[in-house]
């Protein structure tokens, strides 16, 4: 074999190249190694020259490699030859102490392959391993052997026969192979156990990954079973949610998160063995954490399989604490529920209120009909009359107790608080409701010995005394009596409606104030109503600072409604005011309304009360007539088709007329939401009137505000 030949400039002969492996890794060499193997097979190499290339140039490789980055390359070149190229770049740090390295090291190589060069240029250090693929080249020797017992040559004896030379160079030769051979099986259990040792890092890296995500989830209690069940890992979620530390509970088995009743029946085996069976078992039930405290949960069961035979290894077990879901979910139902019993309250109402709305209407029509046929006489016309007016009024309080309600419902019912006497409004509440009683036969009795001061809204409180005492009335068979008192009951004023009518049973007593609640809703039901009157009571009541509170012995022992309001140490003044309406003494009134019913009724009321009345159906024409007929008030709709009365009053206050553009104003709407009043003032009115319009009231406020005009 020839020495290693070293030079500045490369001495590599012409070829071409077979295979290129860039060398960062032990593994890389392993892969250089592969393919001179497989381009030494391929040329018709010996096996034994195949190793010693492959054997030496591993032992160079792996020198470069701890030096610098090395590129390897296998090509087949002139000679012909087999060479191996591994090529050092050319670094910061100058090449020529790792030349005289390398020339040192590789000198023992030259046994073992045909030639060994080293050369060197501006860029790079080569090393060129080569083996000839000529037969004299495969034939050659391997240089000086060395035995295994001494390590030096054996001189052959001169007067030693042929035969032992030949069969000691025989065995020196196969050792040496031999030798070569388990050089590079080292080498390759060396790169493969670095292989191992990598894996096996990376395993721990996974683990630990897989380790801190597990403890890093906390709404989950995530653990590992035996295949007996037996709990086997234990992460921070389980922890918190079953309060047992690791150390505590790893090695116990998983049936202790179960109730008593289910230990008893078996039944965590039997999730075990559904999860075998079906590869999951999951369900919603009841857990136990440490201290015996149960709670809602959704558990998972999945076995663990492994290997080929996906052998069984045992289970996962997934816990989640579902309580708050539940409760949501119960919340929901409840809701859903009380929904329900509202949307059928709505129906009821909704049917009840049709009947009672077209009740007094049908009477009303009839009647309407009868008197406009011409055959009634004066007796019935004044019948006729007095129904329709009856049943008006009937109506009226129907739409008032809705708007109420709705206030109520919308926190938008006011009150105007002031010191009062109750005994004047109880009275005025009773004379309201005389002409009923006594239409009916019922004696109707007052105790008014108490003289005492609240702060109350007065018209509120007279509806409450109203709505008591006509609903005695109304449940109170002819004949009957009712009684309204009003005493003082410690710090409360305390009136008092009681009658020996119908009485309220038992169970639907702590209802009685509720919206909609009645005790009869049957199609039979004897006495009309919508239920709503009782609940406006309460309402009113409460907003005074006080309470109200229904008895009865039961089913036809009559009913005892106690209303107390706290009494204020307030002195009550006595304000003296006229409240008898002038007439309007030929005032003139222009009357604005798209409604020619309503237009005609509020004009002829108007002038029977002495005015001068101009009636329009728009605010166009209204418009046109302000200047020829100059009104002192205008009594103007709100709700009217292409200009309303908000618009129309806008216009007339922008006016360049003063005495036009203050003409003082009253608005009408069927609208009375505090909003639709709001509304209407900043438009421009003075006044909000909602209909339907009581005559006597419209006449005051037109009055009042003809006479601020004037001064």
């Amino acid at each position: 074999m020839s020495l290693p030949k070293s030079s500045r400039e490369s001495s590599q002969p012409n070829g071409f190249s077979l295979a290129k492996v860039a060398l960062r890794t032990p593994q890389d060499v392993v892969t250089l190694s592969r393919r001179i193997r497989a381009a030494g097979e391929e040329f018709g190499l010996g096996a034994r020259t195949v190793r010693n290339l492959s054997a030496a140039t591993y032992e160079t490789a792996m020198l470069l490699l701890s030096v610098r980055m090395t590129d390897a390359e296998v090509r087949l070149a002139d000679g012909p030859s087999l060479q191996v190229v591994l090529r050092v770049p050319h670094a910061d740090s100058p090449l020529p102490a790792l030349h005289a390295r390398l020339a040192e090291a590789v000198a023992p190589l030259g046994s073992m392959v045909d030639e060994v060069e080293i050369s060197e240029n501006g860029t790079e250090l080569s090393v060129c391993l080569r083996v000839l693929l000529s037969s004299v080249g495969a034939a050659r020797g391997m240089g000086p052997l060395t035995t295994p017992e001494t390590g030096g040559d054996h001189p052959e004896p001169d007067d030693e026969p042929d035969v032992l030379r030949q069969e000691h160079s025989q065995l020196t030769r196969a050792f040496r192979e031999l030798q070569l051979e388990l050089q590079e099986t080292n080498r390759g259990v060396v790169a493969l156990h670095a292989e191992l040792e990598a894996n096996a890092d990376k395993l721990r890296q996974a683990e630990d990954r897989l380790r801190l995500l597990l403890d890093s989830v906390q709404d989950y209690a995530i653990c590992m079973l035996t295949p007996q069940g037996e709990i086997a890992s234990w992460n921070s979620g389980a922890e918190r949610l079953f309060a047992y530390s690791a150390d505590e509970i790893i090695g116990r088995h998983f049936s202790c998160f179960y109730v008593a009743a289910e230990r008893d029946l078996e039944v965590p085996a039997e999730h075990l063995r559904i999860a075998q069976q079906r590869g999951k078992h999951a369900g919603e039930c009841l857990r136990v954490r440490k201290g015996g405290g149960a709670f809602d949960a959704h558990v998972v069961v999945t076995p663990v399989r492994r290997g080929r035979e996906r052998e069984p290894q045992g289970f996962s077990l997934v816990v989640r604490d579902i309580t708050e879901r539940k409760r949501l979910e119960r919340d929901l139902r409840q809701r859903a529920e009380e929904l329900s019993a509202a949307n059928r309250a709505k129906e009821d109402f909704l049917a009840t209120l049709s009947h009672e709305l077209r009740t007094p209407l049908n009477a009303m029509l009839g009647w309407t009909r009868l008197l406009r046929m011409g055959k009634l006489d004066t007796a019935g016309r004044t019948r006729a009359l007095e129904t329709i007016e009856r049943n008006a009024h009937i109506q009226e309080q129907l739409i008032a107790d809705i708007l109420d309600v709705s206030r109520i419902v919308t926190g938008k019912l006011r009150l105007e608080l002031r010191p009062i006497e109750l005994a004047p409004v109880i009275e005025a509440a009773l004379d309201a409701v005389r002409p009923a009683a006594a239409a009916k036969g019922i004696h109707l009795e007052a105790d008014m010995d108490y003289k005492g001061t609240v702060l109350g809204d007065p018209d509120r409180l007279q509806q409450v005394v109203w709505n008591l005492v006509s609903n005695a009335i109304k449940f109170t068979p002819a004949g009957g009596r009712v009684g309204v008192s009003l005493s003082r009951g410690g710090p409360s004023a305390v009136i008092k409606v009681s009658d020996t009518g119908e009485g309220i049973a038992s169970e639907l007593l702590p209802f009685i104030f509720d919206r909609f609640t009645q005790g009869d809703v049957s199609v039979t039901r004897p006495h009309g109503g919508l239920g709503l009157g009782l609940s406006i009571v309460r309402h009113i009541v409460e907003s005074h600072g006080g309470k109200v509170v229904a008895q009865s012995e039961g089913h036809g022992r009559g009913a005892v409604f106690a209303v107390h309001l706290p009494v204020r140490a307030l002195q009550l003044t006595t304000v003296h005011e006229d409240t008898h309406v002038q007439p309007l003494n030929g005032l003139k009134v222009l009357v604005v309304d798209d409604d020619s019913d309503a237009r005609e009724s509020v004009s002829l009321a108007l002038a029977q009360w002495g005015a001068r009345t101009a009636a329009v159906g728009s605010a166009r024409e209204a418009f046109q007539m302000l200047g020829d007929f100059k009104p002192d008030v205008l009594v103007s709709d709100i709700d009217m088709p292409d200009e309303d009365g908000c618009s129309f009053i806008r216009r007339v206050r922008s006016l360049s007329q003063h005495g036009l553009a203050a003409v003082p104003a009253v608005a009408l709407t069927g609208y009375a939401q505090p909003e639709d009043q709001q509304r209407a003032l900043m438009a421009g009115f003075q006044k909000f009137v909602p209909k339907p319009v009581h005559v006597d009231e419209l006449a005051s406020v037109v009055k009042t505000l003809a006479d601020r005009r004037i001064v």
